[in-house]
């Protein structure tokens, strides 16, 4: 009791006393956020280790037609696929092994049947292919690296 009149008498005017309030509760407030216990640092390696798991995913997209098909394995997190006009008997397989790995892949005109392998390892890689010439048909990519971007651009005659 005897300080808490010593504090009212240092502090004289209302302003004082309202800011020195906020400021104890603020402190309170930030000890009381940094407490930890022993089941702490279990928690938080658990929930560290389940968003660095690896995610497997495997999808087999037939064309309208049933004779093109894309087979598709990704192990990581936030992979992407984009495949634009696929193709009568074209077939792709592609294998995306990393986290935030993109492949892009568009064909307007070319007719002819075209079997691509895509494979990308690493993280953060981007491969776009614009288009389709012989020197692709059958054609095998692979993206072993990290944090690099490949663009192929087929023309025809």
């Amino acid at each position: 009791m005897l300080i808490i009149c010593f504090i009212f008498k240092l502090l004289k005017n209302m302003k004082t006393l309202i800011a020195f309030i906020v400021l104890v509760v603020a402190f309170q407030a930030t000890i009381a956020a940094q407490q930890t216990d022993e089941n702490t640092l279990i928690i938080n390696t658990y929930f560290q280790a389940v968003s660095e798991m690896p995610v497997e995913k495997q999808a087999t997209l037939p064309n309208t037609d049933g004779q093109s098909f894309v087979n598709l394995v990704q192990m990581g997190n936030e992979n992407s696929i984009y495949i634009k006009s696929l193709q009568t008997g074209d077939n792709q397989e592609v294998s995306q092994v990393g986290n935030q790995n993109n492949y892009e892949y568009y064909n307007y005109y070319n007719k002819e049947n075209s079997n691509l392998n895509v494979n990308q390892e690493g993280t953060l890689n981007s491969l776009q292919v614009f288009g389709e010439n012989s020197l692709m048909k059958d054609a095998t990519i692979n993206q072993r690296s990290n944090f690099k971007s490949v663009v192929i651009k087929n023309y025809t005659n």
